[in-house]
């Protein structure tokens, strides 16, 4: 079980795929409070570590019994869950959904490498603000939870 407090370790997880660097994403810079939750803890404190190296508090999970805790805690102080289409004990929707009854504004990213391209479709018209593809590109995840955030 992860502690809500932020672990990085800046390695590269085996979801990750090769970016090119120098691009102004990855020189953004925010603030706020972020929830990772992936049951691979490399994907995990990968994501936590670039988030914040661009200003976030980041906390983790890696189940969604505890994503949930974590999340009545703090609810208020969370602008945007990242979230794991699997996890071991539930799946990203099942998450989502019982987060979004505690608030109902929740932006959330579904993060996964397992979509096929009919489910993909159906999610981003559905409760999700944008999906990440595992295995994803350091920039293009920051694009895409930037985007999310700024919507």
């Amino acid at each position: 079980m992860d502690s809500e407090k932020p672990r990085a370790t800046g390695r590269d997880g085996p979801a990750v795929s090769a970016a090119p660097s120098g691009n102004s994403a990855l020189h953004w810079h925010s603030d706020g409070t972020l929830l990772v939750v992936d049951d691979d803890a490399g994907v995990r404190e990968l994501m936590a570590s670039l988030l914040q190296r661009c200003g976030f508090t980041v906390l983790t999970a890696g189940d969604g019994h505890t994503a949930l805790e974590t999340f009545r805690r703090l609810a208020d102080q969370i602008r945007a869950a990242i979230l794991d289409f699997s996890l071991p004990d539930t799946t990203g929707d099942a998450l989502l959904h019982s987060m979004r009854r505690i608030r109902s504004d929740l932006r959330a990213i579904l993060c996964s490498g397992c979509l096929t391209e009919k489910d993909r479709d159906l999610r981003v018209t559905g409760d999700w603000s944008a999906i990440i593809e595992k295995p994803f590109g350091l920039i293009p995840f920051l694009q895409t939870v930037r985007k999310v955030l700024e919507a």
